[in-house]
């Protein structure tokens, strides 16, 4: 029997073809991080982006796909929330933050995002920053004794100045027993309230905390153009006591130990008191409850437009 033999290129070409359908049917999906929605992602370099996308495939979406980041960005049209948390790992990643640590970010922003019982906290004569209609509201239970404090207020009036108008801040008063004189400081605070000179006052007990004695307190209502009479009187207020007391209270309700705590809608936040890790997670807050995004440098829809 005559034998053939199949030509060399022939095999080569059947070769070819059979690569390019186990290709086709094993192939895997990939973000395709050059898509304008994932302009932190394409940023890294190969070997970061690898890193990256490793944690991707582990760690679970908690927005509204249900898969894990990895996944969520290979659909047709990739989910908000893995788009949001993949390029702001991405931002992490680009200063050094090792990827690898980033379970803990996503575990933490799940936490927040999905908190089933935000608190109810009473608004009313407490001082507020921001537009009045804002659907974003950031509770800050702080004292006149705190560095943190004092370290954190510029972070704060930031989120308020930057987001269009859609960030409210109120201040919660959170004396501490531990810091001798922090109750005195916050009632000299309300009725400079009263007068319109809350922030004033704040910056004022802020900026020394030695010098928040009366006498200091009554220089500080005069140099701020204050009804001195008006504002001694309120000092003795009862009132001013019961709205500090009742600040105290709600805030050792929801589990307030230190200063600043922070609350953005009902819910504590815990990750760190850094200004891109707050707008990126208000943002977010912000597109959960299909409002505008407050804060433009950290919005991934207006890239596709």
């Amino acid at each position: 029997m005559k034998k053939y033999r199949v030509p060399a290129v022939a095999l080569l070409l059947l070769a070819l073809v059979a690569g390019l359908v186990w290709l086709w049917f094993f192939r895997e999906e990939r973000p395709r991080t050059e898509e304008p929605v994932l302009p932190r992602v394409a940023a890294l370099d190969e070997a970061r982006k690898n890193e990256l996308m490793d944690v991707l495939k582990s760690e679970p979406n908690y927005g509204k796909c249900k898969g894990t980041m990895y996944q969520c960005l290979s659909a047709g049209k990739p989910d908000a929330t893995a788009v949001r948390f993949a390029n702001f790992s991405a931002f992490l990643v680009s200063k050094g933050v090792p990827a690898k640590s980033l379970g803990i970010l996503a575990r933490e922003r799940a936490k927040f995002i999905n908190e089933p019982s935000p608190q109810a906290f009473t608004y009313t004569d407490s001082p507020s920053l921001g537009n009045e209609k804002a659907k974003i509201i950031i509770a800050e239970f702080a004292e006149f004794k705190c560095t943190y404090c004092v370290a954190f207020s510029p972070v704060l009036k930031r989120l308020v100045a930057d987001s269009n108008g859609r960030v409210r801040l109120f201040f919660k008063h959170f004396p501490l027993k531990n810091h001798p004189g922090s109750f005195f400081s916050s009632r000299a605070a309300q009725p400079a309230q009263r007068q319109g000179k809350f922030w004033e006052m704040y910056e004022l007990l802020y900026k020394d905390f030695s010098k928040q004695s009366m006498e200091d307190v009554l220089d500080y209502a005069r140099v701020l153009g204050m009804d001195v009479d008006r504002f001694k009187k309120d000092l003795e207020d009862r009132k001013i006591e019961e709205l500090i007391e009742r600040d105290k209270m709600e805030g050792v309700r929801a589990k307030v130990t230190g200063t600043p705590t922070l609350f953005i809608n009902g819910k504590m936040y815990h990750l760190r008191h850094d200004e891109d890790f707050l707008k990126d997670l208000i943002n977010e807050e912000a597109e959960r409850l299909g409002l505008e995004v407050p804060y433009q440098d950290w919005d991934y829809t207006r890239q596709k437009r």
